[in-house]
C-alpha cells in the first residue's frame, strides 16, 4: 500500500499551515474608520465653532489660523442693521432662552472671524445711555486690557449695555477718569459702529447687551476736556464668558448709580408750585470723534495722500474810511473762523480787537447831534399778580401702550414712598398704583394725593406730610380736573420717573401716563 495516500490523515497540528485571523483585521479596520470619522467631525467642529474655548485655543495657538480682531473703517464696515433701544428690546426680548443662546453663538463667532464668510447682518446699537459704573478689565476677562462701562438706555431703562473700551496700558488712567458714573454715552449711526456680540437677561428682567466698537476710534467729552483712543485687542479669552459685568458686579453698579442719583437730586423740569427745577444728572456726553481719512495705497505700496478739499477762505472787508463826524466811527466785523467738525466741545471764539479810526477834528461851530430817540409808549408798572397755578408745560411725546401691554416692571404703591426716597429707583422700571385725588391740575400735568386714609397713614414721613404724585400726561391726553377721585391698578398704572425728598420731609414722586384708553 502506498503510504502517500494516507499522509494527510496523520498530520499533526504543528504540521498544518497558519490561517489568517479575519476577525482581528475587521475590528482594526472599523477602528481606523472611526478614527478617521472622528478627525473629520472634530476638524469641522473646531473650524466651525471658534467661539468655543478649546476650539479658539487650537486655532489660535496650535494651528495659527485665527487673526486677532481688526480695526474697520466706516466705509468698509460689515453690513448690518442699526437698532435703537426700543427696537433692540422688541427684537431680542421676544426670543426664547434657546434661541437667544443660538443667537449669541452666531454673534460671537462672527466677531472672532472678523465678519468673514458670513451672511448675517451685524446688529449695531444707537441712542443715549447713562453710565451706571465702570470697571477695569482683567486678564481673566474676555478682553485683557481696557475698561468696560455699564450703562442704561435713556429711552428705555429695560435696556442695559456693557460697552467695551480696549486700550493700551498707558491710556488707562485717562479712560478711567472719563468713564464716570452719571455721564452719557452717545452712539450715533454716522460715527459709531458698536456691534452686539452677546445678549443676556439680567436677574431683574432687563436685557444686557455686550458692545464692541469695531472702529476702535477716539472718544472725547462733548462738554469737557480730555480724550482717549482705543486699540483692537491682540487676543481674546472666550473661556471667561459673557457678559463681563454680572453677579455681584452688576448689583454693585446699580447701587453706585442709585447713590449717585440720590446725591445729585435729579428731578424732571416741571414747573409745579413749591418744586424747584433741577438740572439733568448727566450733563456731559462721551462721543466718538470723526475718524481720520484713510490713506489710499498705490500699486507700488506707497500710501497716497488724500485728495485736497477746497476750503472757504474768509475775505477781509475793506477798511472803513475816516468820517468827518466823531459819532460815525465804526469797527469792522470780526472774521468768522470755521470750527472743524471733529472738535468734541464748542470753542468760544474771541473776536479780534476793533481797529480805531482816526477821528476828525471837532470845532465848536460843527457838532454832530445824535438822532432823537424813538418814542416809547408808556406801560403801567403796577399790575395785579394772578393767583399761582401750575405753569402749562409742553406735552410729552413718549410712547404709550394699551392697558396691560406696557413693558415689564415692578408694581409699587404710595406705602413704598419712604423706601423709594431713601433707595432711589436705581434705573429700575417702576409702576405706581393706588387711589388718588387731584389737588392741582392744568392742561398736561396734575398733582395727586392718596384718597385712602390708611395709605396716607402708612406713607406719612417727616412732619406728618404724606407724599404727593406729580403726573405728566402725553400730547393729546387731558389731565383730570381738580377734586377728581380715581384709581389705578396693574392694568393702567403710572410709570415712575424719579423720587425726591425735600428738606422738610415732603416726598415728591414724579410719574407719567403711559397707557391709553
Amino acid at each position: 500500500m502506498n503510504d502517500d495516500l494516507f499522509r494527510r490523515e496523520f498530520r499533526t497540528v504543528q504540521d498544518r499551515p497558519e490561517t489568517d485571523n479575519l476577525f482581528l483585521w475587521t475590528v482594526g479596520i472599523i477602528l481606523l474608520i472611526g478614527v478617521a470619522l472622528a478627525c473629520w467631525l472634530g476638524s469641522y467642529y473646531i473650524f466651525g465653532h471658534p467661539e468655543k474655548p478649546d476650539s479658539y485655543h487650537i486655532l489660535k495657538d496650535v494651528l495659527h489660523k485665527l487673526e486677532p480682531p481688526k480695526r474697520f473703517v466706516l466705509t468698509a464696515a460689515p453690513p448690518g442693521v442699526f437698532l435703537n433701544p426700543q427696537k433692540a428690546f422688541e427684537t431680542f426680548g421676544s426670543m426664547t432662552n434657546f434661541d437667544l443662546d443660538r443667537k449669541n453663538e452666531d454673534l460671537l463667532r462672527d466677531y472672532i472671524n472678523n465678519y468673514q464668510n458670513t451672511k448675517n447682518l451685524v446688529p449695531y446699537l444707537t441712542g443715549r445711555y447713562s453710565i451706571l459704573s465702570s470697571y477695569e478689565l482683567k486678564k481673566t476677562d474676555f478682553m485683557g486690557v481696557g475698561f468696560v462701562a455699564l450703562a442704561q438706555a435713556a429711552e428705555n431703562p429695560q435696556i442695559v449695555i456693557e460697552h467695551l473700551y480696549p486700550a493700551t496700558p498707558q491710556s488707562l488712567p485717562v479712560v478711567e477718569q472719563m468713564l464716570r458714573t452719571g455721564l452719557d454715552i452717545k452712539l450715533e449711526k454716522s460715527l459709531d459702529l458698536s456691534a452686539v456680540i452677546h445678549v443676556a437677561r439680567t436677574p431683574d428682567g432687563r436685557l444686557q447687551f455686550t458692545l464692541v466698537p469695531l472702529l476702535y476710534g477716539s472718544y472725547a467729552l462733548k462738554q469737557g476736556s480730555g480724550s482717549f483712543s482705543l486699540e483692537p485687542p491682540k487676543e481674546l479669552n472666550p473661556a471667561a464668558g459673557l457678559p463681563i459685568v454680572r453677579g455681584q458686579l452688576y448689583e454693585d453698579a446699580l447701587k453706585t448709580f442709585a447713590e449717585y442719583t440720590r446725591k445729585n437730586n435729579p428731578a424732571p423740569a416741571a414747573a409745579v408750585p413749591g418744586i424747584p427745577v433741577a438740572q439733568s444728572v448727566a450733563s456731559t456726553t462721551i462721543i466718538q470723534l470723526d475718524p481720520p481719512p484713510t490713506p489710499v495705497v498705490t500699486k507700488g505700496g506707497t500710501p497716497e495722500a488724500p485728495p485736497a478739499v477746497a476750503k472757504a477762505i474768509p475775505v477781509a472787508s475793506p477798511a472803513a474810511k475816516p468820517s468827518a463826524a466823531p459819532m460815525a466811527n465804526t469797527a469792522p466785523a470780526p472774521a468768522v473762523v470755521p470750527i472743524p467738525s471733529a472738535t468734541p466741545a464748542a470753542i468760544a471764539l474771541k473776536p479780534p480787537p476793533a481797529k480805531s479810526t482816526p477821528a476828525a477834528s471837532v470845532t465848536p461851530t460843527r457838532v454832530a447831534l445824535a438822532p432823537p430817540a424813538p418814542k416809547v409808549p408808556l406801560q403801567p408798572f403796577l399790575v395785579s399778580a394772578p393767583s399761582p397755578t401750575p405753569a402749562a408745560a409742553t406735552a410729552g411725546t413718549w410712547r404709550t401702550y394699551a392697558p396691560g401691554k406696557m413693558p415689564r416692571g415692578r408694581l409699587v404703591s404710595l406705602t413704598d414712598a419712604n423706601e423709594l426716597a431713601d433707595r432711589g429707583t436705581g434705573g429700575e422700571r417702576l409702576y405706581l398704583r393706588g387711589n388718588f385725588t387731584v389737588s392741582v391740575s392744568n392742561e398736561s400735568r396734575a398733582v395727586l394725593r392718596s384718597s385712602n386714609p390708611l395709605s396716607n397713614a402708612l406713607s406719612t414721613v417727616t412732619n406728618g406730610i404724606p407724599p404727593r404724585v406729580i403726573v405728566e400726561y402725553p400730547a393729546g391726553a387731558a389731565a383730570p380736573a381738580r377734586s377728581t377721585v380715581f384709581s389705578r391698578d396693574e392694568m393702567r398704572p403710572f410709570e415712575i420717573t424719579s423720587v425726591r425728598r425735600e428738606p422738610n420731609g415732603q416726598i415728591n414722586i414724579f410719574a407719567r401716563e403711559v397707557t391709553t384708553e
